[in-house]
């Protein structure tokens, strides 16, 4: 019998980060994901759950271990904060940016060292529109965001050799709790209706983006920064 393929999610609570796990169970893979908080109580989900702080560092060795080789990895883990270059602070600026970029490029690096990926596996690095977009007292979270950019173009040409795809997913303001908390009830407007859609993008259609940048399916997709917003960061209403 054919073994099922296995994805490492990192970030596996958040509002992607859940939805990208759910999509991958119901899709009969092996899932295994990471939370900063303790896992779930026994028979209350499927997923095999790791305990990891994106800001302490990545997880031992010994836990990533536990579902390889893995066929696909997300990073759906992160860290937020609102300041600009008048009232950054460096030690939190740093936190960011090692929670966004430094994190992921860490565990990359010992998944591969350990031999934990499948040959031609498809690893999907969750971005953000704003790092293509400037926002106001964003400037922290643009800079971590804007190196995976950087990090996915450099780790494509790297890996083709091993067979491996890796990309980056960038969503706009999504539809989902998380927005409407970090959101006034007037930037969502304005976001909402920058496009002709009126709306915001849903976050299953990040997750589709995911899904298929992950499967089989993508046979010449690497080195990408794919941009799921409805239109947002190009359209200009006038």
């Amino acid at each position: 019998m054919k073994s099922k393929p296995s994805i490492l999610i990192f970030g596996g609570r958040g509002a992607i980060g859940s939805a990208v796990r759910k999509r991958f169970a119901a899709l009969d893979w092996d899932v295994t994901a990471t939370s900063r908080i303790e896992a779930a109580a026994p028979g209350t989900d499927s997923s095999r759950w790791i305990t990891c702080d994106p800001i302490g560092g990545p997880p031992s060795l010994s836990q990533l271990g536990v579902g390889m080789p893995y066929a696909a990895v997300c990073w759906a883990q992160g860290a937020n904060v609102s300041d600009s270059v008048l009232d950054f602070e460096p030690s939190r600026h740093l936190d960011v940016y090692r929670a966004n970029c430094l994190f992921v490029l860490e565990t990359l690096a010992e998944l591969l060292d350990r031999d934990m990926l499948s040959r031609a596996a498809r690893l999907v690095v969750v971005g953000s529109i704003w790092q293509r977009v400037a926002r106001q007292s964003k400037l922290s979270y643009i800079m971590s965001k804007s190196a995976i950019g950087g990090l996915v173009q450099s780790a494509s040409v790297d890996l083709a050799e091993r067979g491996i795809f890796i990309n980056a997913v960038l969503p706009s303001a999504l539809e989902s709790p998380m927005t409407s908390k970090s959101l006034t009830p007037a930037q969502i407007e304005r976001i909402a209706g920058a496009t002709g859609f009126g709306r915001l993008t849903p976050v299953d259609a990040v997750v589709g983006a995911i899904e298929f940048l992950c499967s089989e399916r993508n046979t010449g997709i690497t080195g990408q920064s794919v941009t799921v917003d409805l239109g947002y960061s190009h359209a200009r209403l006038v």
